[in-house]
């Protein structure tokens, strides 16, 4: 079986290799993307002047001065014009009243109630400005409301005549004046389209005029595309005609605009949109960390101090954060990097994924071979496994590339610890060996932690995960696989085999069970965006010192928990008392999948992600070195005792 074992070690090179180029690839790019834009939206630099009774040309004035490059332009909906008093709408039992309503007799309102056809559940939509009612009615029209509209007395009205409502975030268009401001004070423009999921296509026929400005990023509100076939296909074309770059914003699902985009190619801005707050580091770790390129801010409207100067200051120290962190403002006319992706490169990179998959063959044949299972059939074990995931991948391959990621999560952290669970070495050791050992320990197992990394990213390193149109499925998956596996595999090496022959529901068996299963729910609800179990203060403000003193916060699973008890384990290994390393070794699981977690995150910077695991390993090497020493010295002053 040698010339077998020498094939799969081949194999596992070559995808480690084509692992290899897919994240220096992703490193390239990520480095060349060095552009910010910060924007703001017009509508709330219009409140802000409201407030201050101020210009909002001077006030823009001040906040480029402070690192503004972009005004936000967002689409005019019926519910803004219904907010400014612009329109009006009222059921038809309401306008049978309108004096009381409106405060005034209007003889066009007393027309509609007269007539045969009036309808009290009717709903009634009246504004004076022409071009609104043109859109509104060919908008309703084209979305299969039935509506009859009339004129006079400079009252233009629409009857939406079912009454079925949900016409309030139908958008009306930009506003000119705003873009036009933007561009005489040399701001790049940002445009969001609002209500994008229920737009036709004669409303995006009417919208997509503007495109042929300077526009820099088109954002669609909440990541949403079209739902009617015509209206997208429509969308993307001018969108792609005018060279237009889409926003992709962080925090909402990509799924709909995945599936718009995501074999048309594009050019993709990645968006940071959140409220207004001053947590300061959030701003810098969405450029830095996480490759956002705009970031779009909020402004504070409310409070005792001058608005105005208070948002200017905030603004310039997010800006310094930004450029003392290497990174360019996006002032006109340079604008935000983008990552592309067209068809030519989706083509030839779905090759990637394919071969950087052939990695889990050689890591389920010695996972198998630690069972003692023949080589024979853990190489044949091993191939059919591989051969399923390419049969996979020819039939859904998103779903292949789920599946064979989440495995490579799984397999080698899994691989990486057991690898070490054999019961070998000396049963005395001074200090000095005991530390070589557990630094050793952490070495190997981390090194082919990482390997598994690597084929993780060649499998899902392509655009689509780096904007983040994919996303790695499976993290909490990940860790509840993971920790299960590695229970038969303690239960194997400390047993033989699982002790069936013995009572199962002992004391101490189900105070163990209840302890272990205890700790993974903690660990499963804190893993994530989401936490169930609330994250306690001192943690928090842990966190935020650690983000101060150092390049990258590392994870605290990895460099308190994880790594120090691999150290633990390979300096405290002893064939005599062989359920404590292993127990450390089962521990120390924990910071292999953590790293693992790390690199999943493909929208992540690369190098970030690097230095945030290096810093992990030494921290947690210094510290499970500084236990080994406190247990030696423990261990000396009780035999001086004695």
């Amino acid at each position: 079986m040698k010339p077998a074992i020498k094939g799969l070690t081949v194999i596992f090179i070559i995808s480690i290799a084509f692992s290899l180029f897919s994240l220096t690839s992703k490193i390239a790019t990520e480095q060349k993307s060095r552009v910010v834009e910060i924007s703001v939206p017009v509508s709330e630099i219009e409140q802000l002047a409201r407030i201050t009774r101020r210009a909002p040309g001077e006030i823009l004035g001040e906040l480029k001065s402070a690192g503004v490059t972009s005004l936000a332009v967002e689409e005019t909906t019926v519910k803004d014009m219904i907010d400014r008093g612009r329109i009006l709408v009222m059921k038809g039992w309401q306008l049978m009243d309108h004096q009381r309503f409106l405060g005034v007799e209007n003889d066009l309102a007393r027309q509609i109630i007269s007539r045969k056809n009036f309808n009290p559940e009717s709903y009634y939509i009246f504004t004076r400005d022409k071009a609104t009612f043109d859109k509104l009615k060919i908008a309703m029209f084209s979305r299969g409301y039935e509506i009859i509209t009339e004129e006079g007395e400079g009252t233009y009205v629409i009857q939406e005549v079912k009454g079925r409502g949900g016409f309030s975030e139908i958008g009306l268009g930009f506003d000119r004046p705003s873009i036009d401001l933007a561009k005489s004070l040399g701001f790049n423009v940002i445009l969001m389209l609002k209500g994008v999921k229920g737009k036709t296509a004669q409303e995006i026929e009417q919208i997509s005029e503007i495109f042929a400005e300077d526009i820099s990023v088109l954002i669609l509100q909440n990541n949403e595309i079209p739902q009617r076939t015509e209206a997208a296909d429509i969308l993307f074309s001018k969108v792609k005609e005018k060279g237009i770059r889409l926003g992709l914003d962080e925090f909402k699902e990509t799924e709909s605009l995945k599936k718009g985009i995501g074999e048309k190619g594009y050019e993709i801005v990645r968006v940071y949109n959140r409220p207004p707050h001053k947590w300061m580091e959030e701003y810098l770790l969405a450029v830095r960390d996480r490759n956002d390129r705009l970031l779009y801010l909020h402004l504070f409207l409310s409070g005792d101090e001058d608005l105005v100067r208070y948002n200017k200051e905030h603004i310039k120290s997010i800006y310094d954060d930004v450029i003392s962190a290497g990174f360019k403002p996006g002032f006109y006319p340079e604008k935000a990097s983008s990552f592309s992706k067209n068809q030519t490169s989706s083509l030839a990179m779905a090759l990637l994924p394919i071969v950087a998959s052939m990695g889990l063959a050689p890591g389920l044949f010695y996972l198998l071979r630690i069972f003692k299972i023949k080589e024979s059939y853990a190489l044949l074990s091993s191939c059919g496994f591989l051969s399923l995931m390419w049969m996979l991948a020819l039939i859904d391959f998103s779903f292949f590339r789920i599946a064979a990621s989440l495995t490579a999560s799984v397999l080698y952290p899994c691989l990486a610890v057991c690898r070490e669970m054999p019961a070998n070495g000396s049963t005395t050791k001074n200090l000095r060996r005991s530390i070589a050992s557990g630094l050793l320990t952490l070495a190997r197992a981390t090194a082919l932690t990482f390997a598994g990394a690597l084929l993780i990213t060649g499998i899902c390193g392509d655009m689509d995960f780096i904007v983040g149109l994919e996303k790695f499925r499976g993290i909490k998956a990940m860790y509840i696989a993971a920790f299960v596996l590695i229970g038969f595999i303690y239960i194997w090496f400390q047993y033989g085999r699982v002790p069936l022959n013995k009572p199962l529901f002992t004391v101490g068996n189900l105070f163990a069970l209840a302890l272990a299963g205890g700790i993974l729910y903690i660990l499963i609800n804190r893993t994530g965006n989401f936490s169930v179990v609330p994250i306690p203060k001192w943690e928090l403000y842990f966190r935020i010192w650690l983000e101060e003193v150092l390049p990258v916060r590392p994870r605290t699973k990895e460099f308190l928990i994880g790594f120090p008890a691999l150290v633990l384990a390979g300096g405290l290994k002893n064939p005599q008392r062989t359920w404590q390393f292993r127990l450390l070794l089962v521990a120390g699981l924990l910071g292999e999948l953590s790293m693992i977690n790390t690199f999943s995150h493909f929208h992540a910077n690369a190098l970030i992600s690097i230095v945030r695991s290096l810093e992990g390993i030494l921290l947690g090497s210094f510290i499970g070195t500084l236990a080994l020493i406190g247990f030696f010295t423990l261990c000396r002053k009780g035999n001086e005792r004695e």
